[in-house]
């Protein structure tokens, strides 16, 4: 198989004109395997190896199958950087909690998925003292944020500064609190996640709202 560790360090990092040696060493894999691989993508049409002297220098010809890798390797990149940020979030030692949205994809354990979850978009909101910490830390593990619009960049997490807030865990994970979803949800109008809470927690929000419509 054409894709694997070396191929994809290979079209992310070869220079045209460059040896494959120089391109080994970079890389850090053997010269052996590099040269291996080089004629294998060169087969693909990927690059190509032009001799010069008692060298041979490698060509990046960007073809569809170079561009493919490209693409593979953004992919792997997000899965990748996704995962840190869950594990990372878990741990972390800040004040900070995931509201909005992401509260509701985290409350429901998946029942509903809200459009800006599934594309990666997490809304966490950080005591202020802490935020020039948080952004530190994000950056550390090359996860990317935002402060105001939203960029397209993923994962992207929005950094909301708020002065105190309460937190509930659940699964692990810093939430805003069950109630103040609700209002949330409530203010917005937003049924279809109120029902999946509903049914989950037995909030008997249907039987207030009949209340309400009765009285009224």
């Amino acid at each position: 198989m054409v894709v694997n560790e070396i191929t994809m360090a290979i079209v992310k990092n070869a220079r045209d004109g460059e040896s494959i040696r120089s391109l080994a060493r970079r890389i850090g894999f053997a010269y052996s395997a590099v040269y291996k691989w080089v004629l294998e993508l060169e087969e693909y049409g990927v690059v190509s190896l032009i001799k010069k002297g008692n060298k041979n220098k490698i060509k990046i010809n960007k073809n569809v199958v170079y561009q493919k890798f490209l693409d593979l390797d953004d992919v792997v990149g997000v899965i990748r950087n996704d995962k840190v940020f869950w594990g990372l979030i878990k741990n972390l030692k800040l004040k900070v909690r995931f509201v909005m949205g992401s509260a509701a994809t985290i409350w429901t354990q998946g029942g509903f998925v809200t459009g800006d979850f599934y594309e990666r978009i997490y809304f966490l909101e950080v005591n202020k003292k802490d935020v020039s910490s948080l952004r530190r830390v994000l950056d550390e593990n090359e996860i990317s944020y935002t402060e105001r619009e939203i960029l397209n960049k993923r994962p992207l997490v929005v950094i909301i500064s708020k002065k105190d807030f309460k937190i509930e865990k659940k699964d692990g994970l810093p939430v805003m609190p069950l109630n103040e979803l609700v209002e949330w949800c409530k203010k917005l109008q937003l049924e279809n996640i109120l029902e999946h809470l509903d049914l989950m927690y037995g909030l008997k929000l249907k039987a207030r709202h009949a209340e309400v419509y009765t009285n009224g």
